[in-house]
């Protein structure tokens, strides 16, 4: 009998190691009696039988996750939970030291979402990096992206390779993908290399996140903006599939607006198959979409009378995309083969009284890219693109319409449009990848072709990289750009079948300093010169007889402290000019300072002040009545030759996390303060253009969420 005690004791010492607040199994965990007299070791679900009597204590250890134990209990399922380990805490921005890149800024969810400002959205951080105009929230400009002198238009966002039509909802209330998703992103603000064309503006990088999860994991979030959820679930080891989903409600609790007869409303999804055959071989289905939608004013009501306020007509805009892609990723001893088939269909309608205008873009895009390890050291990157564009264009116009430019470019300027366009373009690309001693020689060439203009762009480019000691690196590039004009722009409304594409010289250079593997420094300064850059005047003309330039220099210091703080500051010095005139987006000097602190370990407080000196506009100095029509007509004085007041932001971020055994809630809350005059977005004018007044977006905004994980 005592025997079999013995025996049935022994046998009630098996478990299974998970992590605290997340549930998923630690895999080669140890477990060993406190005496060390026997140990065990968890399977790759967690599992484990040790070979002690009830009553036993005993220690886990396992790498990445604080120490943790327990004791044998006398029945019932015995769970051992461990805490992730904090990992070095790193910075806001850091740069990838191995990359073949020579000018970027990086940011990681995992790094970012206690940055004040951001409201559980790392993408938002884009807008206050080195290089890119700080743009008013809630104005006109909110959510423009304008990177050292290249306008919104001229950049190009990706997400896995594939081309995105845009990055941000309306207003920047929140990227177009769900933050779950985001596993890096990346700006190359200029100088990129070779494997990205047709753009003289910045890249934005976004990488997703991929991987067999070892349980079902989710997330719920739910905001003052919008809710969402995602969940990942394994069927078994070599497949698994993601989904999530989100949609904002201020249109449903908005009532009274000045501005919008119905409030801005946005949606997003995103859902992906995945299929791992090898731990070096990955394949997935994706599905993504997105979408917008108001109903405003046309005409701001600031500048109107109650009665031309009621008998003006309501603006409705909407758009949307889909996407839906094939995607792939090999790895070998030799190197790595990635690419996608995507197609992507991508609606645009405004409609005003009997007025409308609708664009339907489908693209089908084809994308590889390939590095071959010629041998240690010297490696060879090659791929390529091909894109097919249809686009259908449908525009009734019924009289020009001022402020619809951002939306509907052919009511804006009464435009009437019926016509279809086929297009296709491509390109290829080398990049030679060598270290020399201490020096990495990055040259390479592009070769991009555009049937409608047909034109053929032959693009070289280099990039060096000198690693002069273990904590000094510098950094230089230069290059030729090539981007073609906008398919809308090509169709017979505009009467610009021949438009040519825009070209630019870009160089940069930099310099990074580490201090006691804590502090680091950069400095970067760049100049572009761009050439054949398409302006279109109030009356629908395109002008491309006009050149432009940008240059400047941006410092970036960082300080980081294990586990617990770290704070980075940016400064941005810059001018832009278009066509002799100063650039609509130039911005002659930004501050961008931001600390975080976990004073406990479920507690965090952060703070972020930004300055930036306010964007240009062009004045109307007098008015001319116009005895037929009853009005008067704006008298405008010299481009760009006056700007808003300064604008600065302070955010404040804190948030608490509640930790239980598969599960974690975090309740966070933001405060945005802009003090007046800071918040001014833009001016308005009287009816005869005698008196102005500035209009401002709210001046205290205070935001609350919470966020579940399981």
């Amino acid at each position: 009998m005592a025997l079999i005690l013995m025996i049935s004791m022994a046998l009630a010492a098996d478990g299974r190691v998970r992590v605290q607040g997340k549930g998923d199994p630690v895999a080669d965990a140890l477990v060993r009696a406190t005496d060390g007299s026997v140990s065990a070791t968890t399977d790759e679900k967690g599992r484990f039988h040790i070979d002690l009597p009830v009553g036993s204590s005993v220690v886990v250890l396992a790498d990445g996750y604080s120490p943790g134990g327990g004791v044998i209990p006398e029945k019932g399922r015995w769970e051992l939970y461990l805490k992730e380990a904090a990992a070095e805490l790193e910075v806001v921005v850091e740069s990838r030291r191995d990359d073949p890149v020579v000018s970027e800024q990086r940011l990681d969810r995992e790094r970012v979402l206690q940055t004040p400002g951001t409201f559980e959205d790392p993408v938002r951080l884009v807008a206050s990096l080195p290089g890119v105009t700080v743009t008013p929230e809630y104005s006109k400009t909110a959510g423009d992206i304008a990177v050292r002198g290249a306008a919104p238009g001229e950049n190009r966002f990706y997400l896995d390779g594939i081309e995105l039509p845009y990055l941000y909802h309306y207003n920047q209330y929140a990227s177009v993908f769900h933050t779950r998703l985001l596993d890096e992103l990346t700006l190359l603000p200029s100088t990129q290399g070779s494997v990205w064309g047709d753009t003289t503006g910045a890249v934005v990088d976004t990488r997703s996140a991929w991987g067999i999860p070892a349980r079902v994991r989710g997330s719920v979030n739910l905001n003052l903006v919008m809710s969402g959820a995602e969940i990942a679930v394994p069927v078994n080891k070599k497949f698994s599939f993601r989904l999530s989903g989100r949609r904002s409600y201020l249109d449903l609790v908005e009532r009274n607006n000045p501005w919008y007869t119905s409030f801005p409303a946005f949606w997003d999804y995103f859902g992906r198959a995945e299929y791992h055959p090898s731990t070096d071989s990955r394949w997935g289905l994706t599905l993504f979409g997105g979408g917008d939608a108001y109903t405003r004013l046309a005409l701001d009501p600031s500048t109107l009378d109650p009665y031309e306020r009621d008998a003006q007509p309501s603006f409705t805009w909407k758009h949307y995309f889909h996407i839906a892609a094939l995607q792939h990723r090999q790895l070998s001893s030799r190197g790595s083969l990635e690419g996608s088939l995507s197609y992507t269909f991508h609606r645009r309608l405004g409609t005003l009284a009997d007025s409308s205008e609708r664009l339907d873009s489908q693209i089908i895009a084809l994308r590889e890219d390939g590095i071959l390890l010629v041998k240690p050291g010297i490696s060879l990157a090659l791929g390529g693109n091909i894109t097919g564009e249809s686009l259908r264009v449908e525009a009734k116009s019924s009289g020009l319409v001022p402020g619809l430019e951002e939306e509907t470019i052919f009511l804006a300027r009464d435009l009437d449009a019926d016509q279809s366009i086929l297009r296709r373009k491509g390109g290829v690309y080398g990049e030679l990848r060598a270290d020399w001693m201490k020096l990495r020689i990055m040259p390479g060439i592009r070769l991009d072709i555009d049937s409608l203009t047909r034109h053929v762009a032959v693009d070289p480019r280099l990039g060096l990289r000198l690693q002069a000691s273990p904590s000094t690196r510098l950094r230089a590039a230069a290059g030729g750009y090539t981007a073609f004009p906008r398919t809308e722009l090509l169709t017979a409304a505009f009467g610009s079948p021949d438009l040519r594409p825009t070209h630019a010289w870009q160089i940069a250079a930099g310099a990074d300093q580490e201090v006691a593997s804590r502090l680091e420094f950069s400095l970067d300064g760049y100049y572009k010169w761009l050439r054949g850059l398409t302006d279109i005047d109030p009356e629908g003309q395109l002008d491309q007889d006009l050149d432009g330039q940008a240059f400047g220099g941006e410092f970036t210091a960082r300080y980081r402290l294990r586990e617990r703080f770290f704070s980075a500051i940016t400064l941005a010095a810059s001018h832009a000019t278009r066509g002799g005139a100063v650039y609509d987006y130039d911005q002659p000097f930004a501050l961008n300072v931001v600390a975080s602190w976990t004073f406990l370990p479920t507690w965090n407080v952060g703070i972020r002040y930004r300055y930036a000196l306010g964007l240009p506009y062009t004045p109307a100095i007098d008015g001319i009545y116009n005895a037929t029509t009853d009005s008067y007509a704006p008298v405008y004085g010299a481009t760009n030759s006056e700007r808003l007041p300064a604008y600065q932001k302070i955010d404040l971020h804190v948030e608490k996390r509640f930790e239980s055994r598969s599960w974690n809630l975090t309740l966070y809350t933001e405060l945005w303060y802009v003090p007046e005059p800071n918040n001014t977005m833009y001016v308005v004018y009287s009816y005869d253009y005698d008196d102005t007044e500035s209009v401002h977006g709210p001046g205290f905004v205070p935001l609350v969420g919470a966020r579940g994980e399981f």
